[in-house]
């Protein structure tokens, strides 16, 4: 017997399960970092990165859960937010592995250089999706969030870029040390700001629809 297949319920249910799989990835290699605690000191610089990392996993988790009660995943739209959602995926992963492989610290500048940006694009372009599916006003504050920490982000990017070519790519020890450090802060300081904008954007909607 011929079973029809509810696109929108599968796409839903395969993003479920390849969040279930980062976030178990995250966890397992996270162990590298944060066990055991006084360790974190001596590798706070990868400390910081992978906090990053899992914090913005487990909130677009959360999000993504909470906005696909409402806007599900539906025609031509809805793969694409899937297929943009399985990049984001990856780029989360990519921030695990630049956090927790030791003696590969040149992964980390990536965090901010690219990762972080474009992570931001496809944010946007989730949003723009949902936008021309549904033309929801709250959609459209959602993808105006996105685009103004895309900018930035990027402006941050350009910032380190700025830095090495001011210093002739010749930063190295403590100074390059405290540099990356630096910027995975902020870096940090950027995704807490901009999950805590779309959370209260989220609750404001919820409270006043």
């Amino acid at each position: 017997m011929e079973k029809s297949l509810d696109c929108p319920e599968f796409l839903r249910l395969g993003i479920t399960i390849s969040y279930a799989i980062v976030i178990a990835l995250s966890i397992y290699a996270s162990k590298s970092v944060f066990i055991p605690f006084y360790s974190i000191p001596t590798n706070i610089l990868s400390a910081t990165v992978l906090f990053y990392g899992i914090f913005i996993i487990l909130t677009s988790w959360i999000e993504n859960y909470l906005l696909t009660q409402k806007y599900q995943y539906k025609g031509k739209s809805g793969i694409g937010r899937f297929i943009i959602e399985l990049g984001i995926l990856f780029l989360f992963y990519y921030i695990i592995v630049a956090g927790t492989i030791h003696n590969h610290d040149y992964l980390i500048p990536d965090v901010y250089l690219f990762v972080t940006p474009i992570i931001f694009l496809l944010f946007t372009l989730e949003d723009v999706l949902r936008i021309r599916d549904y033309g929801d006003d709250f959609l459209c504050k959602y993808r105006d969030t996105s685009r103004n920490f895309l900018f930035i982000s990027v402006i941050i990017s350009l910032s380190y870029l700025a830095e090495i070519y001011a210093t002739r790519f010749q930063s190295f020890g403590s100074l390059a040390f405290y540099r990356d450090l630096i910027f995975a802060c902020i870096s940090l300081a950027l995704i807490i700001i901009y999950v805590v904008m779309r959370w209260r954007q989220f609750n404001l909607h919820v409270t006043h629809p």
